[in-house]
């Protein structure tokens, strides 16, 4: 069901219970790892989880695209998650291109990365 993920995807996933303000439940979440992560990694994806609740922060960036999430929602950069793709459960659709940069923009900030080209 999952094969085939890409960075930029937005997939409907089961987060199951959350632990003080991480995010939990049915909920959309972006597909953030490389294509080196993803192909061998064959079990897990690194995901960031969407939230519908404007909160003004500027890490928070507005999921822009052909998501197929019906509500204005925000990318919470944040909560980087590692989870099992046995957690993933439908592909909603994808960020633009513009909107996975300012993405990654600020988990190499947060991760104290070099900037991505």
């Amino acid at each position: 069901m999952t094969t085939g993920l890409a960075p930029g995807q937005i997939w409907w996933a089961n987060l199951g219970d959350g632990v003080g303000r991480e995010q939990s439940g049915r909920r959309p979440v972006l597909i953030v790892a490389d294509y080196d992560y993803l192909e061998p990694v064959d079990a897990l994806a690194v995901v960031m989880p969407l939230t519908k609740v404007r909160r003004g922060w500027p890490n928070h960036v507005l999921a822009v695209g052909e998501t197929g999430i019906r509500r204005e929602s925000w990318i919470m950069t944040e909560q980087v998650r590692t989870i099992s793709r046995q957690r993933l459960k439908q592909h909603a659709g994808s960020l633009s291109p513009e909107s996975f940069s300012a993405v990654t923009w600020w988990a190499s900030v947060f991760l104290g990365l070099p900037e991505p080209k």
